[in-house]
């Protein structure tokens, strides 16, 4: 499944938004996390604004996933946290997770050597 744009990745800008989200599951339930998780890579890389959307697991917890998503803009971002199949996703994980979903936006840093 391809998760990350090359090219977009390349042409990224300091506009560009990195978002990282932690997902911590109740015990027993992380495959269904998982599973709904996956299936939003699909829907989110078509967007125009998505560079990269990339599931990983926790090395030191078996119960906690993290997104890593780029978007072109925040603007992006915006947009597609109002998708439909998002907020249809969030609704779902929120009965799954057993703490509030951690969120963070980040810039890059980016200096001409």
């Amino acid at each position: 499944m391809e998760t990350t744009d090359i090219e977009k990745f390349k042409k990224r800008s300091d506009k560009s938004v990195r978002v990282i989200a932690i997902f911590l599951a109740k015990n027993g339930l992380t495959n269904q996390l998982e599973n709904i998780l996956l299936n939003l890579i699909p829907p989110t890389r078509k967007e125009e604004g998505n560079i990269a959307y990339v599931l990983h697991h926790s090395i030191d917890n078996p119960n906690e996933l993290m997104l890593d998503e780029i978007w072109v803009d925040n603007e992006s971002l915006v947009v597609h946290l109002k998708q439909q199949y998002m907020t249809s996703a969030l609704a779902q994980v929120a009965s799954l997770v057993a703490k509030p979903v951690e969120i963070r936006k980040y810039s890059e840093i980016s200096h001409a050597i």
